[in-house]
């Protein structure tokens, strides 16, 4: 029922696209990896609703944690080649890719950083984008460490969703100190309308001015998000924050 619904309102002619980003480098709708999309059911809605709001490429970015998310490059391919055929079963036409958004631990630092094996999102130009993320509360130790080693093996490191740290929301030195290192920020589309709490949205309000946010995320993991998603993506504030600096999504 609820595909069908979908698929008739893609038709309606009234319906248009209110972003004009066409690429999204970060969301959690490859089926049963984390928590995010539980079936391709529900993957396959939740990417025909960001079709509707104008993306036309999603990069699906799963966790990868030890002990919580252990997925691998090729458990991650296995179930985007299952998504991609049950996309072109339902005839829907949608670019779909995956990186993966890392979590900064001891784990990443010893082991996934020296196989080789890290899963990015690519330039137009060749650059290879990875993902990560932290803890939230606290500076990790190793995050400047991290960013050197990252660089050094020829990525190009973005931190996901800045705005959600604490560390960072106390810590506006620290947040242009990551910057100067050479560090991308990807700041979550539904922090502006204040969905995380009120200082995350305050410091993509400050990272947005500040034009120090080079890529946009959905961080979609549900259908809660596409509800904020589609009020969020039409506000005065949404569309300031794409004039206000270069965003790079649609160079990926």
């Amino acid at each position: 029922m609820r595909l069908t619904f979908l698929k008739n309102r893609e038709r309606r002619p009234d319906k248009i696209a209110i972003t004009p980003l066409r690429v999204d480098v970060h969301s959690h709708l490859l089926p049963a990896l984390d928590e995010g999309a539980k079936s391709l059911e529900e993957s396959v809605a939740l990417i025909l609703e960001l079709k509707q709001l104008g993306f036309h490429k999603l990069i699906l970015t799963p966790h990868i944690m030890a002990g919580f998310y252990p997925n691998s490059p090729h458990k991650i391919q296995k179930h985007l080649l299952s998504l991609r055929e049950h996309l072109a079963e339902k005839q829907i036409e949608v670019e779909i890719e995956v990186a993966a958004e890392y979590y900064l631990d001891a784990f990443f630092m010893k082991e996934l950083l020296s196989a080789n094996e890290l899963l990015t999102f690519d330039s137009e130009e060749g650059a290879k984008y990875l993902l990560f993320e932290t803890q939230h509360l606290h500076e990790p130790k190793q995050l400047f460490e991290a960013i050197k080693r990252i660089s050094r093996k020829g990525y190009t490191p973005v931190l996901a969703h800045p705005e959600r740290y604490n560390y960072l929301q106390r810590n506006r030195l620290l947040v242009h100190q990551l910057y100067e290192t050479g560090l991308l920020f990807q700041v979550n589309i539904n922090s502006f309308s204040g969905y995380y709490g009120s200082r995350s949205r305050e410091l993509a309000e400050y990272l947005s001015v500040a034009q120090m946010i080079s890529f946009l995320g959905t961080d979609c993991h549900k259908q809660e998000h596409i509800e904020m998603l589609q009020k969020t993506m039409v506000s005065p504030m949404y569309q300031t924050v794409l004039r206000a600096g270069e965003i790079l999504n649609n160079r990926v």
